[in-house]
This record gives structure tokens, sequence and C-alpha cells, in this order.
């Protein structure tokens, strides 16, 4: 029951953040430290599997930290402790699908936005709703993309 209440927040806060980003470009802290808290005390439930939780947050949260080094005008510091929470939530397989699915869709949808003219290549897009999109497929699909992908090559 704790578990299924930490995933309805989670994808509550995830929600907020997609909107809120979208119209203010920007990501509130109270945002990213609430989704802390909840995977603070999601590793409490699966202590198990302690380090493939911590592991998810030191490898995205270092990800895009040092994309925001190396891109400081592409990735904000919201999308970096924002990346940071989520590999903390879904742990190091995960993370790196969610990582990927919003890479993925945020190139194709920059893309189709300047295709359209609704967008320049110098104009902001927010990346934490792509982000925040691609961890929550990946918490529900993640294990079947993954599947999938990997018996491509077997």
């Amino acid at each position: 029951m704790i578990y299924y209440t930490l995933l309805l927040v989670f994808l509550v806060i995830l929600l907020a953040i997609i909107v809120y980003d979208i119209k203010y470009l920007r990501i509130p802290n109270k945002f990213v430290f609430l989704l802390l808290i909840v995977g603070t005390i999601g590793l409490f439930i699966n202590i198990q599997s302690l380090n493939n939780y911590l592991i998810g947050l030191l490898f995205s949260f270092g990800l895009f930290f040092l994309l925001y080094l190396l891109f400081p005008k592409g990735i904000g510091f919201g999308d970096v402790k924002l990346a940071g929470a989520i590999g903390l939530f879904l742990g190091f397989k995960l993370t790196i699908l969610a990582i990927l699915l919003s890479f993925f869709s945020g190139a194709i949808v920059g893309l189709f936005l300047i295709a359209l003219g609704k967008k320049t290549i110098k104009d902001p897009i927010p990346f934490g709703p792509f982000l925040a999109l691609g961890a929550i497929a990946s918490l529900f699909f993640g294990e079947y993309i993954i599947d999938w992908y990997l018996g491509l090559f077997i």
C-alpha cells in the first residue's frame, strides 16, 4: 500500500513539473525536494536493492551535471536536480531508459516545432517535461521495453 501511495505522489509531482516547466521554463526546488523525499522513503521499502537506487541517483545527477557544465545555456540546473531525483526513484536501469526516452522525445518534438516554424534553434524548449514523461514511460513500460530491445540481439 505504501508503494502505491509513493507511486501516486511521484506521478502527481511529475505532472506538476511538466505543467510548471512548460509555463515558466523552470523547475521549482520544492517539487524536486518532494521527489527526493518520495525516493528516500522508497529506499526503505526496497532496502535490498539500495545500491541500485543510489547508483541511479548518482549516475543521472552526474550525467546531467556534466551536461550543465558543458552546455550551460542548454540544460538548466533544475533539470540536473530532477534527473537525480528520478534516478533515486527508478533505480539505475530504468533511469538509463528514462534518460534515453527523454532525449529522443525532446529531439523529435524540438525538430517538429522548428519544422513548423513555432520555434527556432535558439529558442528555449523546457526539458523537464521530457524527463518527466521519460520517467513515467520507464516506470510503467520500462521492463517491457528493455526486454524487447535486448531480445533484438539474442
